[in-house]
């Protein structure tokens, strides 16, 4: 069996709706319908079984032109994707929501790269290096 390598290419992206667009063309194979455009479906995409690899095989990501992703999922970005996620949390997350959006508007916490740097990281069968 031969390891099984998903490159990213950050040319093919610069903002977080269009990631999920390279996530989609590189995780997921003869799909009749379209991922969550969500962190969370992002999250079950990298645990495999879409058709590239099977759940949890071990694979290796390479996200080539990642310095160019850190850029373009910056604070700027972040600020954006915790504005739309503030208008349809539960009611119960508003107050932490806000607080994130504070601390993004002043370049603090994790950015969207960050973030889902972290996502990948969190699954132990994913081998990442950031090229």
């Amino acid at each position: 069996m031969s390891e099984i390598i998903v490159i990213l290419n950050g040319d093919n992206f610069s903002s977080l709706n269009t990631f999920y667009d390279e996530v989609e063309r590189k995780f997921t194979q003869n799909l009749d319908w379209k991922i969550g455009r969500n962190l969370d479906a992002c999250n079950d995409v990298m645990k495999g079984g879409f058709g590239v690899y099977e759940y949890e095989e071990p694979i290796t990501i390479i996200w080539e032109n990642s310095s160019k992703s850190k850029n373009d999922l910056d604070y700027k970005e972040t600020v954006k994707y915790i504005k739309a996620k503030l208008k349809t949390c539960h009611p119960s997350n508003i107050d932490g929501v806000k607080m994130d959006l504070e601390l993004a508007k002043q370049n603090k916490g994790d950015t969207l790269f960050e973030i889902i740097v972290k996502i990948i990281k969190s699954h132990q069968h994913i081998n990442l290096k950031l090229v």
